[in-house]
This record gives structure tokens, sequence and C-alpha cells, in this order.
């Protein structure tokens, strides 16, 4: 009788835990930084004001997040090719380093323009990062833990999302802001120590680096414009599109002439990554745009206090960190693109049900009961999209793969919070003229927005109220129309996987 091969570590029984013994190490270095990215993020936002009061330079107060966004979009999809040729490890150890020193170096800076090119450095270390340790998850992981992976990775963010406006107000009160940077230097070590050898080196078969510099640009051209297209909505939007579709193209011609693009076009437009990123993409540019605006509706348009306001973005994050969860469970019995739909359906229900609570004027709880059931769908369909896209994609091409597929994420967030802006800001417009009565009562200026109109101060408040509210409501439909289309996208996914079963199916009845 033969001897039964010794399992590996990963294999045994015991190896059943994100926390177990073989993937210790590198759960703590995944997790640390999902976190300390996660802090860093709505800190910074919540920091805004005193940053801006100590430095100066108000004028160039968005840059601090929007370079930081610009850079970590771009350094994502760089990361791809890098992450396959020279290993997780490597860019693991560098995208930390950086992100950490970058992010501590911040809370140094003497002038506003010092500090935005400290953090467009430290968004390229933060895109790097982020694409390191989701291809980590992919090659770390056995099969039965990746869902359960992409989950704690949710839930870890919700978890510092809801933290963070607390922590920051107890630095911004007993501290000062420049310590909610300094924060990213003994974090980062952790996370860095932790996953210094434990990170995967580089796979067999991998390409050799090689970095399509034209091909960046191309794609950073793309952003950039298709942000700016959606930014503010008029005739400018058309020019700012038309140069978006060009630089499409002109990368398409590109990347089919070059051996090596910096994104594959079978990683963006081949099956199912074309799917997978439609799905994803409209849903979150639906939510996001509905989301991201919660706190101007609930304060300026439905005059709550600022502890409610400040509330009122847990419930999308909740909902996304319990279906992400609620998803790794479903996919041991459901496959991944049923787990999509019910994403996707749930979404959609989500946001149904908060235009008509935002329509019917409903108590807020209805509100919030539509962005939670929003935010599961999200947490459905991302999580089993992340599953599918590891079944779909060699380990030599993992990287690359997670890369594409994140930037695709990233343009959902980014063009949904900058259409959802657009949307409610051109509504408020047309309604009072201008957005100044919208910006001041948010300010504090309540006296400022009731000279600015004719009539008594709380004239013009119900008339600023009434325009957010109708705002917000047309952004709400707006978002529910483009997160619906996601259904075209799914039902033409479905029907890839469901032939590439009945294929299997056929093989085995013929063997």
């Amino acid at each position: 009788m033969s001897a039964t091969p010794p399992r590996s570590a990963a294999e045994r029984p015991s190896a059943r835990r994100l926390l177990s013994p073989p993937f210790l190490a590198a759960s703590v270095a995944i997790y640390t930084t999902v976190a300390l990215v996660a802090f860093e993020g709505t800190a910074v936002a919540a920091a805004l004001p005193q940053l801006a009061g100590d430095l100066g330079r108000v004028d160039l107060l968005p840059w601090t997040i929007t370079a930081f966004l610009f850079a970590s979009g771009l350094a994502t999809v760089l990361a791809g090719p890098l992450v396959d040729a020279l290993g997780t490890r490597v860019i693991f150890r560098w995208s930390a380093a950086v992100f950490a020193g970058a992010g501590f170096t911040a809370g140094l800076a003497q002038t506003m323009t010092v500090l935005i090119a400290i953090r467009m450095i430290q968004g390229a270390g933060s895109g790097m990062l982020i694409a390191a340790t989701l291809a980590a998850v992919n090659l770390v992981y056995p099969d039965a833990l990746v869902g359960r992976a992409f989950a704690a990775n949710s839930t870890i963010w919700g978890v510092m999302g809801t933290a963070a406006p607390a922590i920051a107000a107890f630095m911004l009160t007993a501290l000062s802001w420049r310590w909610i940077f300094f924060l990213n230097l003994p974090l980062g070590l952790i996370s860095l120590v932790a996953g210094w050898r434990a990170m995967p080196a580089r796979q067999e078969g991998a390409e050799s680096t090689s970095i399509d510099w034209l091909g960046a640009g191309l794609i950073a051209a793309f952003t950039l414009t298709s942000l700016l297209a959606v930014d503010e909505i008029g005739i400018r939007s058309l020019l700012w599109a038309g140069v978006a579709v060009v630089a499409v193209v002109v990368y398409r011609f590109h990347a089919r002439r070059r051996d090596k693009p910096v994104v594959r076009l079978e990683h963006v437009i081949g099956r199912p990554y074309l799917g997978l990123a439609s799905v994803i993409g409209l849903l979150l540019v639906g939510a996001f745009a509905t989301n991201i605006y919660i706190t101007l509706y609930v304060s300026a348009g439905r005059g709550a206090g600022p502890g409610l306001t400040a509330w009122s973005v847990l419930f999308f994050t909740l909902g996304w960190s319990t279906g992400a969860n609620v998803a790794s469970r479903l996919m041991d019995r459901l496959s991944e693109t049923t787990v999509m739909l019910l994403g996707v359906t749930s979404t959609v229900t989500g946001l149904a049900l908060s235009a008509v609570a935002v329509g019917l004027n409903w108590p807020l709880p209805g509100l919030f009961a539509g962005l939670s059931l929003a935010g599961l769908g999200i947490g459905l369909s991302t999580n089993a999209a992340l599953s599918l896209l590891r079944v779909a994609t060699p380990s030599s091409q993992i990287g690359r793969a997670t890369a594409a597929h994140q930037f695709m994420r990233n343009q959902g967030f980014t063009l949904g919070s900058a259409l959802g802006g657009a949307v409610l800001l051109l509504v408020v417009s047309n309604s009072l003229g201008s957005v100044e009565p919208v910006q001041e009562l948010l300010a504090g200026g309540g006296e400022g927005a009731g000279g600015a109109g004719s009539g008594s101060g709380a004239d013009v408040s119900a008339s600023v109220a009434d325009a957010v509210q109708s705002g917000y409501g047309t952004t709400v439909i707006v978002s529910l129309v483009i997160a619906s289309l996601a259904f075209v996208p799914m039902g033409h996914l479905r029907r890839i996987y469901a032939d590439a079963r009945r294929a299997r199916w056929a093989v085995t009845d013929t063997g």
C-alpha cells in the first residue's frame, strides 16, 4: 500500500482561516495596508479645513485630493506588468516604503504646493500598493479562502471608513492635522516588516519587465479628460468626452501593435474581462453618484445636525461590508455569476428605493435602508467579480489582469463622484441662479446666504433646501438609470459561463 504524500502547509486542515500560520504574516501585511489606505483617504478629507488654515492657498486645496487620486489610478495600471515581471514581493516592498515615507513627509510640509507634490508621490505609492496587495490575495490563499480574503478586505475598509472620522477628529482636536500623516510611518512599517518575505515572489512563466510609457500617457489622458467631461455638465463636456474617445481609439491602435502594452486589450475587452468591467463600472458609477453626496442632502436638504449628517455615510459602507462577507459564503453554493446577478439586482433595487424615499420626502431611515441595500449589492458583485477574475486568469498574468480590473473600478469611483456632483449642482444652479447659497450654507455662512437673495434668511434657506432636495433626487434617478444598464453585460456574462459549463459537461459525458 503506497504512502499518502505529505500535504503542504497551505493544504493542511488547520490552514482554513486567514490567520492560520501559513497565511498569518501575509494577512497582517495585506490587511494593515488596507486599513492604512482606508484611514488615510477619509482622514485627510476631514483635515482639509485645518490644513488650509495652516498652509494657506485655499485655491489649491482640492489638489491635495485630486493629485493623489490621479497618481494612484495611473500607478495602479503601471503596477500590473511590474507585479507580473518582478513579483508581488518586490513591488510591495517598494510601494509600501514610498507610501509610508511620503505620508510621513507630507506631515512636515510647510507650503501647499510642497504638500501637493508629496501627495502625488504618495498617490503613486498607494496605487502600486493596492495593485500588489490585490494580486497577493489571488496568489497567497487557496481557492477556498479567496472569497473570504476579499470579504475581509471589504470589512476592514468598511470598519476604517467608519472609525476614521472619529480618529481624525481626536487628532485634529488634541494634536494637529500633521499627525494624520505621521501615522503612516508606524503602520506602514508594520505592514512592510510582516510582508517582507511573506509576499509571493515572481511567478513561473511571467513576462520580463517592460513599461509602456506611451500607453500610460494615453491612459492618463483618458482618465483626466473623462473626469473633466463630467465635472461640469455643459458644451465643454462634449469636447472633453470627444478627447477621451480619441485617447481610447489611439490606445487601442497602439496596444494592438505593441508586444507588451501597459494594459492588454484582452484584459479589458476580452472575455470575461469586458463583462466584468462593464458590470462593476456601471454599478459603481451609479452607487457612488448617490452615496457620495448623501451628506449634502441630509445637511442642506433636510436640515439635519452634524451628528446625523456624519452618520449618514455609514449605511452604504456597512451594506458593502455585509455584502462582501455574504458573497464569500454564497460562492460555496452558487456560481460567481449568480452571486454577481444578485448583487446587480440588490444595487438597482436599493437605488430605486432611495429614489422613492427622496421623491416622496420619506423619513431619512427609508433613504438609509435604500443605501444599505445598494451597498449590499456592491459588496456581493465586486467580491464575486474578483473571484471570477482569478478563475479566468493564469497566475502568470494575475498582476496585469487585476490592475486592469482595478483601473476600471477606479473609473467607476471617480466618474460616479464627479457625475453626481455635476448633476446635483446643475439642478441647484438652475433653481437658485448659482450654487453660492449652498456653498455659503455649508461653510456656515447662513447670514451671507440670507443676503444673497430677496426675502428673509428663512425664505432663502427653504429655497436652498428645496433646490438641494430636487438636485439630489435627480442625481439618484440618473444613478438608477446608469446602474440598471449593468443588467445588459450581466446577462451576456452569464451566457458566456453557461456555455462554458455546458461544454465541460459535454466533455465529461463523452469521457
